[in-house]
């Protein structure tokens, strides 16, 4: 069963901050919204009751073969793998 881990923004906070050289990885979300397929940072619980699919960022999903093509044709081919 092919596995779908969410891509990561990586971010620096600047020389203001502290640990200023060190990078924080930031996970996206993946939905599907209106037919169209959309990374998000944060989504509100209103907003993801309207996606036809949601793949939270953070974390690792088992997805069957169908969706795995549909978000290979996405352009989400990278984040897939094989269980």
């Amino acid at each position: 069963m092919p596995m779908f881990k969410s891509p990561v923004q990586n971010v620096k906070f600047g020389r203001d901050f502290e640990l200023w050289f060190v990078t924080n990885p930031k996970p996206k979300t993946v939905v599907k919204f209106q037919g169209q397929w959309k990374t998000v940072f944060s989504p509100a619980e209103d907003f993801l009751a309207q996606c036809e699919v949601v793949l939270r960022g953070g974390f690792t999903h088992k997805i069957e073969q169908s969706l795995a093509d549909e978000l290979s044709a996405a352009g989400f081919a990278e984040f897939i793998s094989e269980d």
